[in-house]
């Protein structure tokens, strides 16, 4: 039952993935937005995907984040977040041409910004500091 379940549950979010954009008012809609940082040595992009509410409005909830790194971060994580706090930290690494994904469902207004950050890694017991300003895509506005 449990195995049926899960198979299930990856044939609805593969369907989700894998449907057109413009299929019909009903779609999902990712949104992403790119940044350089050159006194890191590295670059990111954020993306969020927001549930299609078939009504025609565009959608805004979310339904899934991820952050790609190109070149190297150091050791440290991603933080996403948006309007509610936290939404998922990655676990921590070197994120050299990596991404980190996060599914699940968060309620979302029109202009409500979903970021992500670099938080890397000080060494030596000192703790984390954020190595990236945040990076946000913004919800639809009517």
């Amino acid at each position: 039952m449990a195995a049926a379940m899960a198979l299930a549950a990856g044939t609805v979010l593969t369907g989700i993935v894998a449907g057109p954009a413009s299929a019909s008012a009903a779609a999902d809609n990712e949104r992403c937005q790119s940044a350089d940082y050159p006194s890191v040595a590295f670059s990111h992009t954020v993306c969020v995907t927001f549930r299609g509410n078939g009504s025609g409005i565009p959608p805004n909830d979310v339904i899934r984040m991820n952050v790609r790194s190109s070149g190297g971060t150091g050791i440290g994580h991603w933080e996403l977040f948006g309007p509610h706090g936290t939404v998922s930290n990655s676990l921590d690494g070197e994120w050299k041409d990596r991404t980190h994904d996060w599914a699940g469902y968060q309620d979302s207004s029109f202009g409500d910004r979903w970021c992500a950050v670099f938080w890397k890694n000080g060494g030596g017991g000192s703790g984390y500091y954020r190595a990236t300003p945040p990076v946000c895509v913004t919800s639809y506005f009517p």
